[in-house]
């Protein structure tokens, strides 16, 4: 009996000692930017860093980011920042972000997400995931996908593509009522889902039919968010060498999306039919002469068009959704918006001509884009050492770098009264007025997000079509 005790004791001594040292080596870790002379925020707790309300899931990590922001002094341009105990350089100073994102992109060449796993090779080939000198190649050979010329056509299948939309809505007054509450999230979804349908994956499909709602089930059993998803994207942005526990990025719904790319692929490539979508720009690629390095093949290809699926999804329903919800707490600015559309229409009709002449309803997008960033967090890491110009501090290699759009866009000294919703801030007279790189919802420079001109058109085609036919 005593031999026990004594041995208990002894257990009881080493584990008293090891959270000692856990402890201590924690905190000492929590001293890394102090150490550099990086300003930091007090009260970092001692295991969580300053992400204890994304920890215990009270607030998600953009919001929590984006409040780190805000707390800093005026005059900081950095701020030093711990995720558990690893540092993050927070940057908040608009001309530090540009030389960051541009100026020396040379030293952050990759972001520090990555959702690469082995398991997955269609997450691990997009665009948005790779490193290195692989993401340059791919860079240069998808850019030509984005020409003007073809962006045009993008903008005709899109507007196309919501004539479903349109009828679905019409169909919920068929009874004559004028007034119906209406789940627009979910509209916005099957609007998405359809654009995405056509332009990445090259097919026809109506999400609002109830007989031809397939492809939709299965983005939403794919992509929906679940507790593992939300792990696994913790990780990912957070520490993405744990890319073991990554899952596939489509989800369960993985075959079915590589089934509907394949078809949609040899189908093309029989008939010799071309519509103007990504499909066509990747049966180009794949049918080159493949040199060294990324090769456009198997699921590398699938990648490229589930990326787009994934990124452009989610994002252009919030900003969607978002923008609805302002609209109808300022219906002066709806109106305004409405009679603009009226009367541009009358002149040219639904073309692109019309889109470039709505400057109104480009102000109040541009605005939301401010207030409701689609990626409010832009991140980069240090592939070398790196002095920040006018400093001594030096970030080093493998330091992960982060821009908060959450934080920043509401950054008073940038964007006065940011909590008000205020269109003119875009305007032809005030627009010029903004600081450049604290105003960019899609990021900036070469890692600046490829799709934006799509997402943009997603979203602007579902405000012309519905601030025209109804009242919010």
């Amino acid at each position: 009996m005593e031999l026990n005790f004594s041995f208990f004791v002894k257990l009881l001594y080493v584990i008293i000692a090891l959270v000692t040292f856990l402890v201590l080596y924690i905190r000492y870790k929590q001293t890394y930017w102090q150490k550099r002379g990086v300003p930091t925020l007090p009260n970092s707790h001692w295991l969580f860093g300053n992400v204890k309300s994304i920890i215990n899931g009270t607030q998600p990590p953009a919001f929590v980011i984006g409040d780190l922001h805000k707390q800093a002094s005026e005059s900081d341009d950095i701020l030093g920042i711990y995720i558990l105990s690893k540092p993050f350089l927070l940057v908040r100073n608009p001309e530090l972000i540009k030389h960051i994102l541009v100026k020396d992109f040379n030293y952050f060449q990759d972001r520090y997400f990555s959702a690469r796993s082995p398991h997955d090779k269609i997450g691990s080939s997009g665009l948005f995931n790779i490193k290195n000198p692989e993401w340059r190649q791919l860079r240069t050979k998808i850019t030509p996908v984005f020409t003007s010329g073809k962006l045009k056509k993008a903008f005709y299948l899109i507007a196309k593509t919501a004539e479903s939309m349109n009828k679905y809505l019409e169909q919920q007054f068929s009874d004559g009522k004028k007034t119906k509450t209406i789940g627009m999230k979910d509209v916005a979804l099957r609007y998405t889902t359809d654009i995405i349908s056509s332009v990445a994956f090259g097919i026809q499909v109506n999400s609002f039919d109830p007989e031809k709602v397939q492809f939709f089930n299965q983005a939403q059993k794919g992509l929906t968010l679940t507790f593992r998803r939300a792990m696994q994207f913790f990780l990912a942005f957070f520490f993405p060498n744990a890319s073991w526990f990554v899952g596939q990025m489509l989800g369960e719904s993985t075959n079915y999306f590589r089934k509907v790319f394949w078809d949609s692929m040899d189908s093309r490539e029989a008939n010799k039919t071309k519509r103007g979508d990504l499909i066509d720009s990747l049966l180009e690629l794949k049918n080159e002469e493949q040199g060294n390095g990324f090769k456009f093949e198997g699921d590398a290809l699938v990648g490229q068009s589930a990326i787009f699926f994934v990124a452009g999804r989610e994002s252009s329903v919030t900003t969607i959704t978002m923008t609805l919800y302002q609209l109808a707490k300022h219906p002066e600015y709806q109106k305004r918006a409405r009679e603009e559309i009226q009367e541009v229409l009358k002149e040219h009709g639904m073309t692109y001509e019309s889109y470039q002449k709505m400057k109104y309803l480009n102000q109040i997008i541009s605005e939301i884009l401010r207030m409701y960033p689609p990626a409010p967090l832009i991140d980069r890491v240090a592939k070398f050492d790196y002095k920040i110009p006018g400093t001594k501090v030096v970030v080093e290699k493998g330091t992960p770098v982060y821009v908060a759009l959450g934080g920043l866009h509401y950054d008073a000294k940038y964007h006065p009264d940011p909590h008000s919703f205020n269109p003119d801030r875009f305007s032809d007279e005030n627009k010029d007025k903004i600081v450049p790189f604290s105003y960019m919802p899609f990021g900036e420079g070469p890692r600046a997000c490829i799709g934006k001109t799509v997402i943009y058109y997603k979203i602007f085609l579902y405000h012309w079509h519905n601030i025209v036919n109804f009242c919010y």
